[in-house]
């Protein structure tokens, strides 16, 4: 029987003590490098190529496409224009 009372005890000690918090962890701004995420869905060849082309010349696949990217020339944005009509 004084087992059973020692474990009683315990019990409404541990009930007692408040649980110390855990912080949650907050949310991290991702870095302010200029970068954004893009989620691009291609055919099994065309991701085949890529990453063909990003395993010889040492890259990664997001890489060879922001390069493609800068390629594309045919439409420009001009940023500066838009400022300029706001202050005339």
């Amino acid at each position: 029987m004084e087992s059973q009372e020692h474990v009683d005890a315990n019990a409404t000690e541990a009930k007692s003590r408040r649980a110390s918090t855990r912080r949650r962890p907050t949310a991290k701004t991702p870095a302010d490098n200029g970068k954004r995420s893009l989620n691009l869905r291609i055919d099994e060849d065309s991701y085949r190529r890529l990453s063909v082309h990003a395993l010889m010349r040492n890259a990664t696949i997001s890489s060879l496409v922001e390069g493609y990217a800068q390629s594309l020339k045919e439409f420009s944005i001009h940023r500066n224009a838009a400022r300029s009509e706001q202050g005339e």
